[in-house]
């Protein structure tokens, strides 16, 4: 899954990176952590980020489909104001919902096409067309969920 990275560079070389997950910031549960050097902000994220989506799944009060990025509003939130710069990570969540399994499925050639070119978009956050379909089943569930 995708997480948008707010960081907040330090001022001098005695200060860390900081770094906030806003997706997994709510009412119950916050994503912080920091970093030493620019280069370990994607592991300290992910790894802040593996921990809370545990304590949240543990929880029972969350689901891996409950967490939502949304990667436009972060930036003009003011609880975020002190992040100067915007990123975004793509941590292996699979341990959570499960494990992964082949299927063969028959799709019209044309709907194929538009998948593939969605997925090659450039600012497309699905990884590959396995992604941009389970993405897609994940979303139609959760509306029948919700229409019940």
């Amino acid at each position: 899954m995708f997480f948008t990275l707010g960081i907040e560079t330090p001022n001098d070389s005695n200060t860390a990176y900081g770094i906030v997950v806003p997706a997994l910031c709510n009412e119950k549960y916050s994503c912080y952590s920091a970093a030493d050097r620019e280069s370990d902000i994607p592991a300290m994220a992910t790894e802040a980020i593996l921990l809370t989506v545990q304590d949240m799944i543990e929880s029972g009060d969350y689901d891996v489909k409950d967490i939502h990025n949304d990667h436009v509003s972060y930036k003009n939130n003011d609880e975020y104001a002190h992040c100067d710069t915007w990123v975004i990570i793509d941590v292996d969540l699979s341990s959570f919902v499960g494990k992964q399994k082949r299927i063969n499925i028959t799709l019209p050639d044309i709907l194929i096409d538009r998948i593939d070119n969605a997925v090659k978009a450039p600012n497309s956050f699905y990884k590959d067309r396995s992604n941009f379909l389970a993405e897609a089943a994940i979303n139609e569930l959760t509306a029948q969920n919700r229409a019940r």
